[in-house]
């Protein structure tokens, strides 16, 4: 295992992982906010800071702070309150172009809400805290990418071969990821994320393919590429070669200069 100073790798095939960061390139989410303009974002209420915050955001705050009242992550389940809270983001997250309609959507984040309560139970701690001076960072693109890149990977989905929790449960197992620079660090995140560019796609998989290694011995780890000197389970590992990776595939995707229809809705 190791930490900060880890230098273990897997020595897998990166190939897969290469893949799937290709395939994510185009993805945006229901009910998502950030600096893409679009009407089918929805957009609600603004934070401290005057930035709009969407009706996504604002609930998945409230269903984070619902789950952190449990006494003890041993004792945590579903409440009433957050399926109440499911309820209200099935009308948000409902895939309409998938043909599902909004109690479909509810019997699916219901359903993948159970999955969530066994996972969050047996990693055994409280979810790192999104502070108030990032609040505008719930519901947007950037966290839902990396909740889908956890979910996504989750071992509970691949063993079983079933299909992936939706984003949110990704989100709410770690809010703070996909955060450019450490932590919560506002004034990095700030100065150096760049929406679709190789900064924001990067920080996105490096975090989630971290957590995972960390927090459930899955994903390829820190060091997604299998180059540099740090290790799978080091924060420091697969920082330079995974924005170099980044910076020339999305040099040839040109996500910037898409047009709306080019991406996918999760």
């Amino acid at each position: 295992m190791g930490g900060w100073l880890s230098f273990q790798k897997d020595h897998e095939s990166t190939e897969d992982v290469k893949k799937y960061c290709q395939s994510i390139i185009f993805v945006r989410f229901y009910g998502q906010t950030n600096s893409m303009k679009s009407h089918e974002m929805d957009r609600d209420d603004v934070d401290a800071g005057g930035r709009e915050k969407s009706s996504l955001g604002i609930i998945l705050n409230e269903l984070d702070r619902e789950i952190k009242m449990a006494p003890t992550v041993a004792e945590f389940e579903m409440t009433e309150p957050m399926k109440a809270l499911l309820k209200k983001l099935a009308v948000i997250r409902v895939c309409t172009k998938e043909c599902e309609n909004e109690e479909d959507c509810l019997k699916r984040l219901l359903e993948d809400s159970k999955h969530f309560e066994k996972i969050y139970r047996e990693r055994g701690h409280k979810s790192e805290n999104l502070h108030d001076d990032h609040d505008f960072y719930w519901g947007t693109r950037q966290q839902m990418l990396f909740g889908k890149v956890i979910v996504d990977w989750l071992p509970e989905h691949i063993e079983t071969k079933t299909p992936p929790m939706d984003p949110i449960f990704g989100v709410l197992l770690n809010p703070t990821g996909g955060l450019v620079g450490p932590g919560d660090l506002k004034w990095m995140h700030d100065s150096l994320f760049d929406d679709l560019g190789p900064f924001a796609y990067h920080s996105a998989v490096h975090d989630a393919f971290g957590y995972l290694k960390t927090n459930h011995n899955s994903g390829p780890g820190y060091c997604y590429l299998n180059k540099g000197i740090f290790g799978d389970w080091s924060p420091f590992g697969g920082q330079l070669f995974g924005l170099r990776y980044w910076n020339g595939l999305l040099g040839e995707a040109q996500p910037e200069e898409a047009k709306a229809d080019q991406f996918v809705f999760k």
